[in-house]
Parts: structure tokens; sequence; C-alpha cells
């Protein structure tokens, strides 16, 4: 009985693929706020952590999603190529603003 409790304690040990993308998310999105004059709760996120909460918690919906509709993958998929978008030297505000955060991901 002593395994299960170590093998549930490693299985929550995997980096989520999402985690690189919801913190260039961040840095870039905290940037856009700063240039603006404006600070997380301006932006309805009591700070950077509660950004990445959310962001966490968009990649966990996503990914329901994508089981309900078989399309595996689909979300680190996205989330690969959101994170090459958001740390490409030539990103900028429009890049952050361009990606649908509040639709679902489509495709398989």
């Amino acid at each position: 009985m002593r395994a299960a409790p170590l093998l549930l304690l490693l299985a929550c040990d995997e980096a989520d693929p999402c985690a690189p993308m919801c913190a260039a998310a961040a840095s870039l999105y905290g940037d856009c706020l700063r240039a603006s004059g404006l600070d997380w709760p301006a932006a309805g996120y009591a700070d950077r952590a509660d950004f990445l909460d959310a962001c966490d918690t968009w990649a966990w919906e996503q990914r329901a999603l994508e089981e309900a509709e078989e399309a595996s993958g689909r979300t680190d998929r996205a989330c690969a190529a959101r994170e090459a978008a958001l740390t490409d030297p030539e990103a900028t505000c429009d890049t952050f603003t361009e990606f649908d955060w509040s639709g679902p991901l489509s495709g398989s």
C-alpha cells in the first residue's frame, strides 16, 4: 500500500507542457500592462500568480474539450505554438491579443 501514495506523487510531478506558454504569456502581458501604465488588477487579475492560475485553468478546460472531441494532443500543440509566438524576439502586445483566449481551440 505504501507504493500507491508514491505513484500518485510522481504522477503529479509531471510538468504541464502548457506551463512554459503560460509563463511566456504572463511575461509579455505583464510588460504590456506596465507599458500602458496599468497593473494586473486593471486587467482583472489580482496579480501575476492569479493570471497564471487562470492560464492553467484555460489549459485544463481545453484538455477537457479535447478529450470530449477525441482531438488528442491539440492543446499541447497549441501551447507550443503560442509559446513560440510569445517568446519570439519580435513579439508585441498584439501578439498576445491576437490569440482567442476565450474560445475553444479548433482543429484536431
